[in-house]
């Protein structure tokens, strides 16, 4: 039996790594979670990188079936912590968007096996991005319209 453990449920993220933990939650919940997900990613980010983002995360859970040493702990939407798989994955998706590919397939590695690595990374890369141009939107909305704090 696997044991995971909770990280407290304040600090450490990022905007982008919460979002992946909400999007796979959502995604394991299902029903009007996901429909309430996809309806705020659409918000944020536009129906089109919303679509692209959710494409990248339907991809990475076909991998991870095929490929994948384990399923991983998903945790329900209400929890106070994190399952070191949610870090595990919120880390990859992170790592792929930033182009730190050494980074992101180290992470991918305990995720599945050698023939899910380059496809993982895709649509990691895939997911993630959209994610990405949302944090840097809020960065910018906060600096204002002179580009200041």
């Amino acid at each position: 039996m696997r044991f995971e453990t909770l990280q407290a449920a304040s600090g450490g993220l990022r905007g982008p790594e919460r979002r992946v933990i909400a999007v796979l939650r959502a995604g394991v919940a299902g029903g009007t979670a996901l429909e309430a997900l996809k309806q705020d990613l659409g918000e944020a980010l536009g129906a089109g990188r919303a679509a692209a983002c959710l494409a990248g995360f339907a991809g990475m859970r076909d991998i991870i079936r095929r490929h994948g040493w384990h399923v991983p702990v998903v945790l329900p939407e209400d929890a106070q912590g994190w399952s070191e798989d949610e870090l595990s994955l919120a880390r990859f998706v992170l790592a792929a968007s930033e182009q730190q590919r050494d980074v992101a397939l180290a992470e991918a590695s305990f995720l599945v096996s050698p023939m899910g690595l380059l496809p993982l990374l895709e649509a990691g890369m895939q997911a993630g991005l959209p994610l990405l141009c949302e944090e840097c939107r809020a960065r910018l909305a906060l600096q204002g319209p002179m580009g200041r704090a």
